[in-house]
């Protein structure tokens, strides 16, 4: 029996399912990053390749698998390509816990997959062209939320939170 990583999501949208405009985030929350950081340290990220690519990506300082339709791209330490989720999951089996970065169809893509969602609701709504696949929320728990303020640093308010899914005696 091979190995399969547990998965996980992490994501920022609006409350209208906005992720992304011209593969950028429309907003800038310091401290929202800070606790990306702190949640993703020394883990192994699985991302699509315009995600990969974006001015503002985060990238694993330990392990990157991208996706992409090109993936004979040149090699370098930390990052591999896989041509789909199938075959990035397969490239992972030796990790215990993989970071699902993005963009929305990969994010399509994994959510059946996934087992904890680590999921910033940003208090507004704004236009975009990338969203968040919506959920079924009856298939997840709400295990925490850390409410922040909008103020000088922060545009918006959010809120982080850990959903983890539920098991079938929950449903």
């Amino acid at each position: 029996m091979t190995h399969k990583p547990h998965l996980y999501i992490i994501a920022a949208m609006s409350e209208n399912h906005v992720i992304g405009q011209d593969n950028r985030l429309p907003w800038h929350l310091p401290d929202e990053w800070k606790h990306f950081r702190k949640v993703t340290d020394g883990k192994t990220f699985l991302t699509g390749r315009k995600s990969f690519e974006a001015p503002d990506a985060l990238h694993s300082s330990y392990r990157n698998v991208v996706l992409t339709r090109n993936p004979n791209q040149e090699k370098q330490a930390d990052i591999e390509y896989a041509m789909d989720l199938d075959s990035g999951i397969a490239l992972l089996k030796d990790e215990n816990e993989v970071f699902v970065l993005g963009g929305a169809s990969v994010f399509e893509q994994a959510l059946p997959l996934v087992e904890k969602l680590y999921l910033t609701i940003v208090h507004t709504t704004v236009e975009g062209d990338a969203f968040f696949p919506k959920l079924d929320w009856d298939e997840w728990n709400l295990i925490s939320s850390e409410y922040h303020e909008a103020d000088v640093h922060h545009q918006y308010a959010f809120s982080m939170n850990l959903y983890t899914r539920k098991t079938i005696m929950e449903k």
